[in-house]
């Protein structure tokens, strides 16, 4: 049989090796795929998304014992410049140019003016440029200034500028970004003016992201009809935000100065549903429903207050989902919502989740991740949030660590009826210690009476016997709050393909606990109907 030499990488079409070179991370890796064909040798040097990245370039090429600063940013613009030539001779168009660069001398100015010259000239289509702060830069260099010539890209779709001047000529030239729909300023100096014409120059802009720039007390963004998201990270001198855009849907604020949220004008912004803001609203009131005043329709708001404060109350009627991220104690939270119907409150993290749900519930649900030294006294105060405004309906409580102690028995002392609920979820995270799964469930049943109890199947497979003294615990603990003689309690496993098996009575999940596996979740189910008794 005749031997097949035929190089079939080299027939793949120019487009699919070009899909295929995109994954790739560093140099390092597109020279080694230079040498998989000839024709991939060409496409290499021909590739339209050129990504350099000093960290990425210097881990890549070198241990950390061997970092040079001085060479290792020679090496890397004289990769950069090759790169860019060898494209520039072979004339073939730019979609994507990534440059994170430091700068350590005054030539290296005129260097990246002649790339970026050079790339804009290719009708680029993504451009990003990040100049790295340098320390121990014996005398500090200016500013990189962008070249003119950007204010005419009309190819551009997403602009992100890090740490440099914007053009010199931008208060004299027309702004001609007719094409862009994302631009993120940061850490930019800029001016009322320069904004103003920046946003008249980019009429289908759709997502603007301003972090940390500074030069200005007034931030106003009119007439943006495609303008869907806006997000600022400010500083402690801007006095004001003005926003009429008929189509935005998201608003994102991060103050972290803690001076307090400025003066905002969004009457008109109607279809602005979701906030997300990161600092306190005001350093001196206790309430953040000044702040929600500014949101008529607001529907969705994340929270995120870093430090501890005495109190927070909330007010709106348009509210459906709110996130809370804070070390404030749930007996100190007053929120009046009366259309809310999801409340995620965290008290040990600082990560809000998606900014878009996928889903909305049907029936008021409190989703809470507490801190990790919970208490006895902690369910009480859950107990007593559950009966204020909202009622909710079902309840999430994720533990992911555990260093506190709770004591059932003094629970047990506190006369107070549980809290009716249709649903309890319980999650753990890495907490193998039997003890406290068992504490956690009995101090949660003291606090609520569900008709029905979800666990997550998260035990080691050491741990097998004590998630089965768990699961039969939970199951005694669920019938104790019944009428023994009028209560059933159906059993559901389900999984993560959404596949469902039936349990009439313990015994029978017992029997097949062993042949499912982590991750997978067991539901208890009241029903009315007679109890089946269980052998021991």
């Amino acid at each position: 049989m005749e031997e097949d030499t035929m190089d079939w990488i080299s027939e793949l079409p120019e487009f699919i090796v070009h899909h295929i070179l995109s994954y790739l991370d560093s140099p390092k890796d597109l020279v080694r795929s230079s040498v998989l064909s000839k024709k991939w040798f060409a496409l290499t040097a021909s590739f339209p998304i050129l990504d350099f990245n000093f960290r990425n370039f210097v881990k890549s090429s070198t241990s950390p014992s061997e970092t040079d600063s001085d060479n290792d940013t020679r090496s890397f613009f004289k990769y950069v410049d090759y790169t860019i030539s060898r494209c520039c001779e072979q004339n073939v168009g730019i979609h994507t140019f990534n440059l994170v660069t430091p700068l350590q001398d005054s030539t290296q100015l005129d260097v990246i003016d002649r790339w970026l010259e050079l790339i804009l000239n290719k009708a680029v289509k993504v451009l990003k440029v990040d100049i790295l702060d340098v320390p121990y830069v014996p005398q500090p260099l200016p500013m990189y200034r962008m070249p003119n010539k950007l204010l005419f890209a009309s190819s551009l779709t997403s602009l992100m500028l890090c740490n440099c001047e914007l053009p010199s000529s931008i208060m004299v030239d027309v702004v001609n970004f007719k094409s862009l729909k994302m631009l993120h300023l940061d850490s930019v100096r800029l001016n009322e003016d320069a904004i103003k014409r920046l946003i008249i120059g980019c009429p289908l802009l759709e997502e603007l992201i301003v972090d940390f720039c500074y030069g200005f007390k007034r931030f106003c963004v009119y007439g943006l009809q495609h303008l869907l998201l806006v997000d600022m990270c400010f500083n402690g001198e801007l006095e004001r935000i003005d926003i009429d855009a008929p189509n935005i849907r998201y608003l994102i604020l991060a103050d972290f100065e803690g001076r307090g949220a400025p003066s905002m004008n969004m009457a008109l912004c109607n279809k602005l549903t979701t906030l997300s803001y990161t600092g306190y609203p005001s350093p001196t009131l206790n309430d953040v429903t000044d702040l929600l005043s500014n949101f008529p329709y607001l529907e969705t708001l994340f929270l995120d207050l870093p430090d501890a404060r005495n109190k927070l109350k909330l007010s709106s009627h348009s509210l459906r989902t709110f996130t809370l991220l804070t070390a404030c104690d749930l007996e100190d939270i007053d929120i009046s919502t009366p259309n809310l119907l999801l409340f995620n409150y965290k008290a040990n993290s600082h990560n809000p989740g998606p900014l878009v749900m996928n889903s909305v519930h049907s029936k008021a649900r409190m989703e809470c991740c507490p801190e990790d030294s919970i208490d006895t006294l902690w369910f009480p105060k859950l107990r007593r949030f559950l009966d204020k405004n909202i009622r909710f309906k079902e309840l999430k409580l994720c533990i992911s660590a555990f260093s506190g102690h709770i004591d059932v028995e003094l629970l047990k002392v506190i006369q107070s009826p549980p809290y009716e609920l249709d649903q309890i979820d319980l999650e753990w995270d890495s907490i193998k210690d039997l003890s406290v799964h068992v504490v956690v469930v009995d101090a949660i049943l003291w606090c609520c009476r569900p008709q029905s109890l979800t666990l997550g199947l998260n035990f080691p497979s050491t741990d097998f016997e004590d998630w089965i003294h768990i699961v039969k615990f939970t199951y005694e603990k669920l019938l104790q709050q019944e009428d023994q003689g009028r209560t059933n309690i159906q059993i559901v496993i389900s999984s993560s393909s959404k596949s469902k098996e039936h349990f009439n009575n313990l015994n029978a999940l017992l029997t097949s606990l062993p042949h499912y596996r982590q991750g997978e979740r067991v539901t208890f189910i009241k029903e009315e109907g007679v109890f089946e008794e269980q052998d021991n």
